[in-house]
């Protein structure tokens, strides 16, 4: 499967009572990444907490490279488009996520009106990377290491010291000045680009089980279809036209391996008119057939 499919994520992680989630990656031998951790382009609506505790990664967000290393630490804002790349077979990281509408008050004193409020409308944004040897990165790591720890261990008051640990990072980076308004952020990135991506992407993820043409999702934008190759394979390394294809055999495959519907319907369901072009498009894209890939990935 092309590696350059991104999605956007409709996860929810955690639960209702308690939602923040941390999870812990590790690669090598025996992990679901067993070359390099990879995962590609897409965005969320969360914030996520990235902190680098073995080896270096390759960070695109919105657009923009960055390196980082044992140590560093990458905040997420609610949208970023990112992708995230180790460098090796043996790196280990953990990350924290959480919706920042939890940190929402119903009193509106000087830390709800001119931090939180601004931050669950999106109308401020934090800077995406702190380095190690930084005046701001050694006020927040003894803060995100405490925050990682707590959510590793879930005592019974787990949540709660979580979501203050959560208050007491936003506040360093606040009283600190570097939360930025989205105008001024978004002038350091082509957010035009961004957005118009976005849009094709979100176009092809509801509409990927009818017909769709070229000129369906240059309207999108709306652009003429010569524009949206040029930047749509300037982003995503494909076509637009292959993309859609990657993405139905994405969806195929997830139907392949947790259905018993007949080729014929899955090909249809994830809009192919003809089960012949569905086979060989599948066979290119996967190296196997539909049934093959069923037969492989449905064995107990």
């Amino acid at each position: 499967m092309n590696q350059d499919i991104s999605l956007k994520e409709n996860i929810h992680y955690g639960t209702k009572e308690h939602p923040i989630s941390r999870l812990h990656f590790d690669t090598g031998a025996g992990t679901p990444y067993p070359e390099y951790f990879f995962v590609a382009r897409h965005w969320h609506h969360y914030m996520e907490i990235l902190y680098i505790e073995k080896g270096s990664f390759e960070f695109e967000i919105n657009l923009q490279n960055f390196t980082l290393s044992q140590g560093d630490i990458c905040i997420l804002n609610p949208g970023d488009l990112h992708q995230i790349k180790g460098n090796s077979s043996d790196t280990k990281h953990n990350v924290i996520l959480f919706d920042p509408c939890i940190l929402d008050f119903s009193y509106e004193d000087e830390m709800q009106e001119k931090c939180i409020r601004p931050l669950i409308n999106q109308l401020a944004l934090f800077p995406n990377i702190y380095h190690c040897g930084s005046s701001i990165h050694a006020a927040l790591s003894p803060k995100i290491k405490a925050l990682m720890n707590t959510t590793l261990h879930m005592d019974t008051s787990w949540y709660m010291t979580s979501k203050l640990l959560i208050l007491d990072i936003i506040s360093s980076i606040y009283t600190a000045s570097l939360m930025q308004s989205v105008q001024k952020a978004h002038a350091q990135t082509n957010q035009k680009k961004i957005q118009n991506y976005k849009s094709v992407i979100s176009y092809m993820e509801h509409n990927y089980n009818q017909p769709v043409t070229l000129q369906d999702l240059a309207d999108t934008i709306p652009c003429n279809s010569q524009y949206l190759c040029r930047f749509f394979k300037d982003i995503a390394g494909v076509s637009p036209i292959q993309y859609l294809l990657n993405y139905r055999i994405q969806k195929a495959c997830i139907l392949l391996e947790t259905t018993n519907n007949p080729v014929l319907d899955i090909a249809l369901d994830c809009g192919f008119e003809n089960v012949s072009y569905f086979i060989r498009k599948f066979k290119e894209i996967m190296c196997c057939t539909p049934k093959a890939y069923r037969n492989k990935h449905t064995q107990r």
